[in-house]
């Protein structure tokens, strides 16, 4: 076991060369939220947690499953794998290259980035994606950059409003 960040703890599986992610005890991640205004970093709920991962898997052709729930009787964890992606932490040029460039999506300002200070955001046909960071994405030996961590979310017409803003 290794402690992650705010999110999760995790597990190595040599046998499916893959991580078994466990969220926080009693915690289902974080969502975006703009029920107030400009994306705030909420507490997610179990299913939005996994509609997040989904999300993921969509916009990023990431394999990331669902396991099961595990931990405490009063304390459950939501528990996923995701494949393992040997490299090393993709510099900001590279993300925003794949972002804007490879993937069509467009840079957000710096105000409506959430997560760690230094994450980026982008949105794209519906769907911001936050957090992306050097340590949320990995440069291969080979060159592909693959997000590993993000947070997307697709949006509905309040929150595409207040993200395209001037």
């Amino acid at each position: 076991m290794k402690e992650g960040g705010r999110e999760h703890d995790l597990t190595y599986d040599p046998a499916t060369a893959s991580w078994l992610k466990f969220t926080k005890p009693s915690q289902a991640g974080y969502v975006v939220s703009f029920d107030f205004g400009p994306p705030t970093l909420e507490p997610g709920l179990p299913l939005e947690y996994l509609e997040r991962l989904r999300l993921q898997n969509e916009v990023f052709l990431d394999q990331v499953t669902f396991v099961g729930v595990g931990g405490q009787r009063y304390q459950p964890t939501i528990i996923t794998r995701q494949p393992h992606v040997l490299g090393e932490p993709a510099d900001y040029s590279e993300i925003i290259r794949l972002m804007t460039q490879e993937l069509g999506f467009e840079i957000l300002p710096a105000r409506f980035a959430v997560g760690y200070q230094d994450s980026l955001a982008f949105i794209r046909d519906g769907v911001a994606v936050f957090d992306l960071r050097p340590a949320n994405v990995v440069k291969t030996p080979d060159g592909l950059i693959i997000p590993i961590d993000s947070i997307p979310v697709r949006l509905d017409e309040k929150a595409t409003a207040i993200l395209t803003e001037n």
